[in-house]
């Protein structure tokens, strides 16, 4: 019921297609396996994943590229100045094991804010960024380098440990997709054994 309710204040604010989008990502993450099903393993990696997003997002900071990227570009890509990498369709960037690990770390339905406006790309994409604090956003987002941030490091001088911090993530992320893959494989063959 609340979901209803939340997705009628959804579609008044932001039209059918952000609605949808956010309805369906709001019940994926409350389908997601709470912290007691998923096991210590899987648990602590999605907070090893929190506090690595937190470090790539501190070591990047303000940066220029991210404001004009997306100029000449087609839409939804191209709907504002910056932002090319949000144009993106929601569920391909929140996908399933992306949920599992926000879930895991603290994410919850109630802190996916969108923004105002048109809705290009990601629901969470606005004409000033993403409207999303990195504790929310997903592992790839944070770790994602285009051609210009990666020239703009580069000249600032600090690409390598950002690159660095980037690779950590990742693996760290395809460790917890293994785990969550292992305990839902698990859970399944219990399920069919009965």
């Amino acid at each position: 019921m609340l979901i209803s309710a939340k997705y009628l204040i959804d579609r008044m604010r932001h039209g059918r297609s952000r609605a949808d989008e956010l309805l369906d990502l709001r019940q994926r993450l409350a389908a997601a396996a709470p912290a007691g099903m998923a096991g210590a393993d899987e648990a602590s990696t999605a907070q090893a994943l929190l506090l690595q997003r937190h470090a790539i997002s501190r070591a990047i900071g303000e940066v220029k590229s991210c404001r004009s990227c997306a100029l000449g570009h087609p839409e939804p890509n191209g709907h504002w100045a910056g932002g090319h990498c949000c144009g993106a369709r929601t569920a391909d960037l929140f996908n399933d094991d992306e949920v599992a690990a926000l879930c895991l770390s603290g994410t919850t339905a109630g802190r996916l804010r969108a923004p105002t406006g048109d809705h290009a790309g990601c629901s969470f994409r606005g004409a000033t960024g993403c409207s999303l604090g990195t504790a929310d956003r997903p592992n790839l987002c944070v770790r994602y380098l285009c051609p210009d941030l990666t020239r703009e490091l580069h000249g600032r001088g600090d690409l390598p440990q950002i690159e660095a911090l980037c690779g950590e993530l990742e693996e760290t992320y395809l460790h917890f997709i293994a785990l969550r893959a292992n305990r839902l494989a698990r859970e399944s063959e219990d399920e069919i054994l009965g």
